[in-house]
């Protein structure tokens, strides 16, 4: 150790952007011109995060105390947003936190705020979001548009009315569903996808758009989903067997 501070203590006096070989962690050599903390240029003080990418995966690596888990005295998982959950140990003696693992959900990406065809826009719709009632009403909608040459679409900036067909030769008038509640994939695929609501919106393309109405409240509803899905896999599930020192924030 008495080596180490030598060697901090003489990267100070190093001029910015000078280079010198100074003897670091563990007698290792490193080049730094800044004094930085050598222990943290060690890889094997800091290894890399497990990456994962389901909830199932993560809560099978920490029942099975992979990389040494039961021997920290506390562990921190961490809902750090709707589609990202961290593993992270207790405080280490420089005020450091390890990241064991990190699982990151799989998700489609979902163009909102984009007009698109009709065509793209039912694909979008049947692939990246479950059905229910809302969903099949806006479908119903998008297929039946029908613009013609020189039509204009009445709106009022709440709603839109413009001519939809109702069979082989008939048109009518039709106000757009809105606002919908609508449920996309955007989260682990072990929890329920939160529920929220958009607004639809056509032009005289025509095409569709979906535009995010709540705020971001579903992020939250996500966030609490995970918690509860981690706390009854790890905690309740699991009883006696379950790791014992285990904190859970969302």
């Amino acid at each position: 150790m008495e080596n180490l501070k030598e060697a901090l203590s003489y990267a100070v006096e190093l001029k910015d952007g000078q280079e010198k070989i100074v003897m670091g962690y563990e007698g290792k050599e490193w080049y730094d011109a800044k004094a930085h903390d050598m222990r943290e240029l060690d890889p094997r003080r800091y290894p890399e995060s497990l990456k994962l990418s389901s909830l199932t995966s993560l809560v099978g690596y920490i029942m099975k105390q992979l990389d040494e888990i039961g021997t920290y005295k506390n562990l921190l998982i961490h809902v750090t947003d709707h589609d990202t959950v961290e593993v992270k140990t207790e405080l280490d003696d420089q005020s450091k936190r390890r990241v064991l693992a990190v699982a990151k959900a799989i998700t489609p990406e979902i163009r909102y705020k984009h007009f698109m065809d009709v065509e793209s826009f039912n694909i979008m719709m049947q692939s990246n979001f479950i059905p229910n009632g809302d969903s099949e009403v806006v479908l119903n909608y998008a297929s039946a548009i029908k613009i013609d040459k020189g039509a204009e679409i009445a709106d009022n900036g709440i709603s839109q009315v413009t001519t939809i067909k109702t069979g082989v030769s008939t048109l009518q008038l039709a106000k757009a569903p809105n606002p919908v509640t609508l449920k996309p994939y955007r989260t682990f695929q072990e929890v329920d996808q939160p529920e929220s609501k958009f607004v639809f919106r056509i032009n005289d393309a025509p095409g569709c758009a979906l535009f995010e109405a709540d705020g971001g409240i579903w992020r939250a509803a996500a966030k609490t989903a995970i918690a509860e899905y981690l706390h009854n896999n790890l905690i309740v599930e699991q009883g006696d067997e379950a790791v014992k020192n285990i904190t859970i924030l969302a």
